[in-house]
């Protein structure tokens, strides 16, 4: 059963309604992957199914949605705006070599995978992994992977070195209150999130902020992997050199 957006936890009135429609359209068929027909899309949301046709027609015109046999789904347009967004951060292009520095040095024979990720509304999304053909391709999270700020160990890193008043502006003031506990231990680890299993079983997770040109987190550099239980704590050799490479990664960021 398809299900309507949460509206993002930060918004401002005065929104044209069109707009605020597409917007819950495309949502739904972003976390649908088989599609949905219009009469789907119209039961989920509560809109009158001619409003909907409208709707998915003007974007359709547009190539942010794609029609087969009456399925839509998301169209090549949403391919080209999400690339030229993380391509003007200039994130990936910034964090490539040290991605690549630590899986080969940090992680070596491990059989586990580095990822960068960057905040969108109140999630994470990956746009880079690199791994070695050890790894099982079960843990190998694909790039548009996207996961909750608040419930991710690369969200909980980008949130713990915001303002908190930045955070809650994302998840909301109930879901920030219920993370701010493991937030505060976050921050006391040197700023690294870790997790064990929460993902998928078996799989540790460690991840760092990456901080931009205002010295704002922008990023998250993520090590997932099996056998990595003795690396999930501050002061152990994988999670220092992860820091010391979100740290070379921020240099570059910040140097512009």
């Amino acid at each position: 059963m398809l299900r309507p957006p949460s509206a993002p936890a930060a918004h401002s009135g005065n929104r044209v309604q069109v707009i605020d429609r597409a917007m819950t359209l495309l949502d739904i068929l972003m976390r649908t992957p088989r599609g949905a027909s219009a009469l789907e899309l119209a039961q989920a949301t509560g809109l009158d199914r001619t409003t909907v046709h409208r709707v998915l027609r003007t974007l359709a015109h547009w190539g942010m949605v794609q029609a087969r046999e009456g399925t839509y789904t998301l169209g090549p347009k949403c391919l080209v705006l999400g690339t030229a967004h993380h391509d003007r951060l200039g994130i990936r292009r910034a964090a490539l070599p040290h991605a690549i520095e630590l899986q080969e040095k940090g992680v070596g024979k491990r059989r586990a995978v580095v990822s960068i990720s960057v905040p969108a509304l109140d999630e994470v999304v990956i746009i880079e992994r690199i791994w070695t053909p050890s790894v099982p391709l079960n843990i190998i999270a694909d790039i548009g992977t996207h996961f909750p700020l608040d419930a991710s160990v690369s969200g909980r890193a980008i949130l713990a070195a915001w303002p908190a008043e930045k955070g809650a502006a994302h998840i909301g003031a109930e879901r920030y209150a219920a993370v701010s506990e493991k937030l505060e231990t976050i921050r006391a680890g040197h700023g690294i999130s870790f997790a064990l299993s929460e993902m998928r079983p078996g799989v540790g997770t460690l991840a760092c902020p990456i901080y931009g040109r205002d010295g704002e987190a922008v990023a998250a550099l993520i090590v997932a992997g099996l056998a990595l239980e003795d690396e999930l704590r501050p002061d152990s050799p994988l999670a220092q050199h992860a820091r010391r490479s979100a740290a070379s990664i921020s240099a570059t960021l910040q140097a512009g």
